[in-house]
């Protein structure tokens, strides 16, 4: 508890000596941002390209401006929280756009579902056919 009361204690110039866990603060304020982010775009039906740029935006300068403006922290003490957790919260985010995106549209998930066993079970049948036609090759008896 009392790291989240450091966390939001505004202008307390935080540095790595005066809140050594400031960084993975940062990480769990990008995770909550990208999973809320996810289930926002989800829920709203976006797809493409601009959720992903708006996201990658949201979860990386929205903890660098809050570190800067509201805690004035010295971010340049500590080794590397500009960026610190981005990758991990983009992946979260996609993941949990996936998910809830997926849950909103079950039918076409349905629909792929049955091309990809149609596809596969031709697939299949093709191949057994030709396993089938193929005849042992008759090869020349020699003494080697």
């Amino acid at each position: 508890m009392r790291k989240f009361n450091k966390l939001f204690a505004m202008g307390s110039k935080p540095n790595s000596s005066t809140f050594p866990e400031l960084p993975d603060m940062v990480i769990l304020l990008r995770m909550c941002l990208a999973f809320f982010y996810g289930i926002s775009l989800g829920f709203r039906d976006r797809g493409g390209g601009v959720g992903v740029i708006f996201g990658l935006n949201l979860i990386t300068f929205i903890p660098i401006i809050y570190l800067t403006q509201f805690l004035d922290a010295d971010t340049d003490s500590y080794k590397s929280i500009n960026f610190a957790g981005v990758p991990n919260a983009l992946a979260l985010m996609i993941l949990v756009w996936l998910y809830f995106f997926t849950l909103a549209h079950e039918e076409e998930e349905n629909a792929l579902r049955s091309a990809v066993v149609l596809v596969v079970k031709s697939a299949v049948v093709a191949d057994d056919a030709a396993d089938d036609s193929e005849a042992t090759p008759e090869t020349e008896e020699t003494e080697f």
